[in-house]
């Protein structure tokens, strides 16, 4: 196994493990985190659905099938962890330290798996999905 394979694996494992210590703390102290939410301005239900979606997020970068949807998971954890700093800093709770990290892990996740990928099959791939069928 190559460097920039070991690199991306460990990037992409602590990645998952600070997504799924958030999802795990949002469990487990979650009458902090509703207070939080409240605190911020959002509705309490959006726990449960980041929770739920940041799971799927991390499924679906792990299995890594298609271009287009890792695209798409790539940038809700991006609009979700730029957004949620944000958010922190805005209301003066701590300073987005976390949140700052796990974008800089997201990066360097996304950077590194597009090069130990192979990066023509991807471009085939999104060739392939924007090209019009044929009607004969």
């Amino acid at each position: 196994m190559n460097t920039q394979k070991s690199i991306y694996l460990i990037t992409l494992g602590l990645f998952t493990l600070a997504i799924l210590g958030s999802i795990v703390n949002s469990i487990i102290n979650y009458d902090e985190v509703a207070a939080t939410f409240i605190k911020l301005g959002y509705p309490i239900y959006l726990i449960h659905l980041l929770g739920v979606f940041q799971f799927i997020g991390l499924l679906l970068i792990i299995i890594n099938k298609t271009y287009w949807i890792l695209e798409w998971v790539y940038a809700g954890f991006f609009m979700n962890l730029v957004l949620g700093a944000i958010a922190h800093l805005a209301i003066k709770d701590g300073n987005g330290a976390a949140a700052v990290i796990c974008t800089i892990l997201l990066f360097l996740t996304y950077i590194l798996g597009k090069k130990v990928r192979n990066y023509e099959d991807e471009k085939n791939q999104r060739k392939s999905f924007y090209t019009p069928y044929k009607v004969t």
